[in-house]
């Protein structure tokens, strides 16, 4: 085999080993993006994450992304939807701030991850 075979031979290997398509958008919208501090429940937040997309591999839109919410640092109930709803609506203790993040996963099983922090007032 000569020598430019076989470079094009380790190119052609090499190029099988990248992944397909290209990660998506992770977007996160808090509704409301704030709480009284020791809630104790009482307020419902909308975890939004329709804003998410995938605008390289699917500029218009037409291809679903899964849902994946993660939510630390606090005690929280899922009112409506679940951890895998693009919409889902909890409700917090209100101890500390929690940190919600959104991972996003397009058809070709490209992730991307969000993180945003829900506030605290004090009353």
């Amino acid at each position: 085999m000569g020598r430019a075979n076989a470079i094009a031979v380790v190119l052609f290997l090499g190029a099988c080993d990248q992944p397909v398509g290209h990660p998506p958008i992770a977007r996160i919208d808090l509704v409301p993006s704030a709480i009284p501090a020791f809630d104790n429940f009482q307020t419902v937040v909308e975890l939004d994450g329709q804003a998410s997309a995938d605008p390289v591999d699917d500029p218009d839109g037409s291809a679903p992304l899964t849902y994946s919410w993660q939510i630390l640092d606090s005690e929280n109930r899922f009112e409506m939807g679940r951890a895998t709803s693009p919409t889902p609506k909890v409700r917090f203790l209100g101890d500390r701030p929690p940190t919600i993040v959104l991972t996003v996963t397009d058809l070709d099983g490209q992730e991307a991850t969000a993180t945003k922090n829900l506030a605290l007032t004090v009353r």
